[in-house]
């Protein structure tokens, strides 16, 4: 409690050294008041309004020699790489499900993990 007294002591002291200063000096001039219309240049407008554009791009030369070199070659030999065996089973094999829901006993046991019934 020290601490809140002093705090209540020093701004007391502060207060009262306003009203002094208030009451011992003078009244200075009335402060400066301008506005737009009176003491101030006009302010600076553009003329006119400018828009900025540009050209349109040109089109690409998809014939040059580094566009065609850069290209992906085909691979026609990339079949006959797979044995007629694996061919065949993958035809065989059932769909992958790749969707992302959960089965319904995670749930529930999430569900009872964080529960309140003491399980």
């Amino acid at each position: 409690m020290p601490a809140l007294t002093f705090l209540a002591v020093v701004g007391l002291a502060l207060i009262a050294l306003l009203f002094v200063a208030d009451a011992t000096l003078t009244p200075g001039p009335p402060p400066i008041v301008t506005s737009e219309r009176s003491g101030l240049p006009k302010p600076w407008r553009p003329d006119t309004i400018q828009t900025l554009t540009s050209a349109p791009a040109p089109a690409p030369d998809m014939t040059s020699p580094a566009v065609l070199a850069a290209q992906p070659k085909p691979t026609p030999d990339a079949l006959p790489k797979i044995g007629s065996a694996a061919r065949a089973a993958r035809a065989e094999a059932p769909p992958r499900n790749n969707s992302f829901s959960q089965s319904n006993a995670h749930q529930q046991n999430f569900f009872d993990r964080f529960s309140i019934k003491g399980y």
